[in-house]
């Protein structure tokens, strides 16, 4: 699962780079400090070893990436600054690559911040400069590389913003799409193995949506299914998920519900549905299968047990809800 998010999380694939860069850049030069009797700026190197190797398996075991980002450039940043004091003008050699990482791995102004005061501390600490115009030299070349980065990262960011959107939204809706669906489940999935966080999925499909097309058209189909979007999502937490997977058919991943949950979660979308999605003065109503994620099943094993509780709703008279918990569905259904 891990392979998955290293091919498609940039910042995850950076921190693990750091990890094999840890082991065969900066630890030789550790073994090297203590042979040769500098203990204190070996330590330091085996420090920063020791931290990103933590935070590169914290991250292999799906931990969160925004925490271990702004931990590990915090961490080695101040390993660095440190390590600078300690052996002068080497330690400055890389505080360049450490200021470039910073603006790969955390937002551009958490980046500049850090990087700013990790140059300004060696700066005013003038220990590593052998003169004063050292001293200016490297503020005014460390400075220019943080512009430089910076100006990167802004404008790398609003073209990975808009590129995410296009390969991670539905064009018609506007919520997420099958491929951020499949990307999400890997992590729910290991954050269940790995935490325990009880995870909820509900399918949803619009009833006899075809004879909406066949009818009105497809145009107001389409203004069906974005009114329908719109109106799950402001009936739902901010911190579930909502993916259309195909024509008139919708998934919602939610955090923290268990099957009773999901009962009242279903319920309340299908009736919110019914009274709230018209066309034509005419109810449309939807059909909702949903399954509780269980420890030991992958996500297709997931999504199998909600589109059978989904087909249930479907022949026991549409407008139903359906939840299967394992072998024994518990069904809380209201049929129109």
């Amino acid at each position: 699962m891990s392979m998955l998010r290293l091919r498609n999380d940039f910042r995850f694939a950076i921190i693990s780079l750091f990890g094999v860069i840890a082991v065969v850049v900066i630890l030789p030069f550790a073994i090297y400090r203590f042979a040769t009797g500098q203990v204190i700026a070996g330590s330091v190197d085996l420090a920063i070893v020791t931290g990103l190797m933590a935070g590169v398996t914290y991250g292999w075991r799906g931990g969160n990436i925004d925490r271990i980002a702004h931990g590990m450039v915090i961490f080695y940043t101040t390993g660095c600054v440190v390590l600078t004091t300690l052996v002068g003008t080497p330690g400055l050699m890389w505080m360049y690559p450490v200021v470039m990482t910073n603006f790969l791995l955390v937002g551009r102004m958490p980046a500049l911040l850090v990087s700013a005061a990790a140059i300004m501390v060696l700066v005013l600490h003038g220990q590593a400069f052998d003169s004063l115009i050292e001293r200016f030299d490297f503020f005014a070349s460390a400075s220019m590389v943080s512009l430089f980065a910076f100006i990167f990262a802004l404008r790398t960011e609003a073209q990975r913003d808009q590129l995410e959107t296009l390969a991670s939204r539905d064009p018609l809706t506007g919520v997420l799409n099958r491929r951020a669906m499949e990307q999400e489940l890997q992590m729910v999935i290991e954050a269940h193995r790995r935490l325990g966080t009880t995870y909820g999925l509900m399918l949803l499909d619009l009833d006899r949506f075809k004879s909406i097309n066949d009818t009105h058209g497809h145009e107001a189909g389409d203004v069906v299914l974005v009114n329908f979007a719109t109106l799950v999502q402001s009936g739902i937490r901010k911190l579930d998920r909502m993916y259309r997977i195909g024509g008139e058919e919708f998934v919602l991943i939610l955090p923290g519900s268990n099957v009773r949950g999901l009962a009242t979660i279903c319920e309340s979308v299908r009736a919110r549905v019914e009274t709230g999605l018209r066309i034509q003065g005419k109810s449309i109503t939807v059909s909702i299968g949903a399954a509780e994620l269980k420890y030991d099943e992958d996500s297709a094993d997931w999504l199998a047990r909600a589109d059978l509780a989904l087909y249930r709703a479907k022949r026991g008279g549409r407008n139903r809800v359906e939840i299967d918990q394992g072998s024994e569905p518990v069904a809380t259904a209201r049929t129109t």
